[in-house]
């Protein structure tokens, strides 16, 4: 059946017809082509829309550091080696390891007398022992001290972490969260080489400066992710 207007306007004018039953067949045929006009140009637009856009999230990141010490007399000469194994608990309540920080700080304490000059204090850490980003350009392994300052080393963890803020696009926070989720980074044992070159100013047979009182702080942080739709 085909209308046209020519023949909805005879219909409509025409006198032999049954008006009233062609006004309610014109009105339901409305209806139905107002019905399917509304589903597709507003419901299922919405919907098409609604897979088009791309939600974005920002990404940041909350620090805890758990910081521990430990000291040991180092002879000169010699080489003193100290481990570090992270906390498992501490997987537990964050996502991740981000990165490892050592200082490591002594004071002159051999010899005859006060004033002496400062020991040499040399460490390293061997990139082996635990699951880390040791490739990372960030990395500090090894320092000397011949001052008595503190060497401060630094050890990238986490793969990728930097503790900064980022924006990304698609996907849920849940895909975003477990993309930064990762209980092996960290894991094993960090160690740390330590070697004593003493300086005495005393001649013999006065007391020689043969060791150095060395401490080491080892300051894990861990890391929660925190992601928030923009």
């Amino acid at each position: 059946m085909i209308l046209s207007d020519e023949n909805i306007l005879k219909d409509i004018f025409s006198e032999d017809a049954p008006k009233r039953t062609i006004f309610t067949l014109y009105g339901v045929i409305f209806m139905v082509m107002f019905y399917h006009a509304l589903v597709y140009f507003v419901i299922d637009g919405e919907k098409i829309m609604a897979r088009n856009e791309i939600q974005e999230y920002s990404v940041g990141f909350l620090e805890n550091a758990s910081t521990i010490s430990e000291t040991r007399v180092v002879v000169d000469g010699e080489s003193e080696a100290l481990d570090f194994t992270a906390d498992e608990n501490l997987y537990d309540s964050f996502n991740g390891f981000g990165y490892l920080k050592i200082t490591v700080s002594y004071s002159e304490t051999g010899g005859f007398g006060v004033g002496g000059p400062c020991d040499t204090v040399s460490v390293d850490v061997p990139p082996n022992g635990a699951s880390a980003d040791w490739q990372n350009p960030s990395n500090i392994l090894a320092g000397t001290s011949d001052d008595c300052s503190d060497i401060n080393l630094y050890i990238a963890v986490f793969q990728g972490y930097s503790n900064s803020s980022q924006t990304l696009s698609g996907g849920s926070p849940e895909e975003i969260i477990s993309q930064w989720t990762n209980n092996e980074y960290g894991g094993g044992t960090f160690t740390i080489n330590i070697n004593v070159d003493a300086t005495s100013q005393n001649p013999p047979p006065l007391p020689q400066d043969g060791d150095e009182e060395v401490t080491v702080t080892w300051s894990a942080h861990f890391f929660s992710v925190v992601v928030e739709e923009i």
